[in-house]
C-alpha cells in the first residue's frame, strides 16, 4: 500500500469524516480547510483533534501525545494511537474504513491516456528500477505446499539454525533444486517466494531467482515478525539479503529487516522512516562510504541513520557483517564501526 496514494484517495473521495467516525471520534465538523473532532476516548474538548485537508493530512491532537515523524503527525498517527496498532495496521484500518482492499490498485481508475503517457516515460527512464512501480499482490498460501518443508545444512553452515529456518518457513523445491524463502509483507501476507540454488549453481543458472515473483522494492523482509522487537529495542538493523535477517534471528537479534538488495527504494525508505527509530545499515563490505552518504541523504530530517562499517578490517571482501556470528558481535561492540551518517 502506497501511503501517498492512500492519502490522495481519502482526500479525493471525501473519506476523512468516515475514518474519524469509524475511529470513534465525536463532534466531527468540516471547516473547509480542516476537520475538527473530539477524542474517541472521551473528554470535553470538542476541538481536540484537527486534521488538515492537505496532501499529508497533517493531524494535531491538542490533548494527547500523538507520536510524530519529523515533528509532524498525520491521520495514520492518530489511528495508531487510538487503535493501539502499528503504522501498517493503521493503513489497513483506513482502507477498511473507506471500503478498499489493502492491495487496492489506485491506477486502475486512471485515464488510459495518462497510463500510456506514464508507461512511455518509464520506458525512457533508464534509471527506473524494474519493480519500483509494481504492486505487491497476495498469492495463495497453497503455493507453499508445492515445496518440501525441509531445512537445509547449507543455511545451517551459514549461521542459520534449523529452528529459525522452520520459523521462516524455509523449504526446498525438488524440481529446480532451489532452497525456498517465502516472502511475506509487513502484515504477514504471502506475496512471493525467492529461491537460492542448493550448492554452487552450474553455468547459466542463477544463484538467486524468484520462483514466485514479487515487487521486492516495496517490501522490508522480516518486518511482519520483527516490528515489535524494533519498537522495544528502539533500533532497527537493515541488512541487504533475506539471509541477514535469518542470521540475526539465529544470533538473538530480532530487531532487523532486509531490503533484498543493495538498492533501497523510495517505498522502503518511507517504511523505515515510519518505524520512528534509529536505523543501522549492515551492508556488505564492498559498499562505498559515498553510497551510504547518498542513501542517508534521502531520509527526512529527524531520522537518525547509521552504518556498520568494518573499520577494524575483519570482514572478507564482499562478506556481509552478519555472515559470521563472532565477527558481527565484534563489529557491533566496537564503537569505531558504528558511523553516524545523518
Amino acid at each position: 500500500m502506497d501511503v501517498s496514494q492512500l492519502k490522495e484517495y481519502i482526500l479525493n473521495n471525501d473519506k476523512l469524516e468516515t475514518i474519524l467516525s469509524e475511529l470513534g471520534c465525536g463532534d466531527i465538523k468540516n471547516h473547509d480547510t480542516y476537520y475538527s473532532a473530539s477524542n474517541p476516548d472521551g473528554g470535553d474538548n470538542k476541538n481536540a483533534i484537527c486534521v488538515y485537508l492537505n496532501d499529508n493530512l497533517v493531524t494535531i491532537d491538542y490533548t494527547r501525545d500523538i507520536p510524530q515523524l519529523n515533528r509532524c503527525s498525520d491521520i495514520f498517527s492518530l489511528i495508531e494511537f487510538f487503535q493501539n496498532c502499528n503504522f501498517f495496521e493503521a493503513m489497513k484500518f483506513a482502507c477498511q474504513c473507506v471500503g478498499i482492499d489493502y492491495y487496492y490498485d489506485f491506477e486502475k481508475d486512471v485515464d488510459p491516456a495518462i497510463q500510456y503517457t506514464k508507461m512511455l516515460m518509464e520506458m525512457n527512464n533508464d534509471e527506473q528500477e524494474d519493480d519500483e512501480e509494481k504492486l505487491v499482490k497476495p498469492i495463495p498460501e497453497k503455493i507453499l505446499t508445492y515445496y518440501k518443508p525441509w531445512v537445509n545444512k547449507q543455511f545451517y553452515v551459514d549461521g542459520i539454525t534449523y529452528m529459525i529456518q522452520k520459523e521462516f518457513e524455509i523449504g526446498f523445491d525438488e524440481d529446480t533444486q532451489y532452497i525456498t524463502i517465502p516472502i511475506r509483507d509487513e502484515i504477514g501476507t504471502l506475496v512471493g517466494v525467492k529461491g537460492r540454488y542448493l550448492g554452487e549453481p552450474p553455468d547459466g543458472i542463477c544463484k538467486y531467482i524468484y520462483l514466485e515473483k514479487c515487487s521486492r522494492s516495496q517490501l522490508l523482509y522480516g518486518l511482519n515478525k520483527t516490528y515489535n522487537a524494533i519498537q522495544e529495542q528502539k533500533l532497527v538493523y537493515v541488512g541487504e539479503s533475506e539471509k541477514s535477517v535469518l542470521q540475526m534471528f539465529s544470533y538473538g537479534y530480532y530487531n532487523c529487516v532486509a531490503t533484498s538488495g543493495k538498492k533501497v527504494s523510495k517505498q522502503q525508505i518511507i517504511k523505515l522512516e515510519r518505524l520512528c527509530v534509529p536505523i543501522v545499515f549492515l551492508f556488505d563490505k564492498d559498499v562505498k562510504q559515498e553510497e551510504l552518504d547518498e542513501l542517508a541523504s534521502r531520509f527526512v530530517d529527524g531520522v537518525t541513520v547509521y552504518a556498520l562499517i568494518d573499520k577494524i578490517n575483519i570482514l572478507n571482501e564482499k562478506e556481509s557483517p552478519t555472515d559470521n556470528k563472532e565477527k558481527f558481535k565484534k563489529l557491533l561492540n566496537d564503537k569505531t564501526c558504528i558511523i553516524k551518517l545523518k
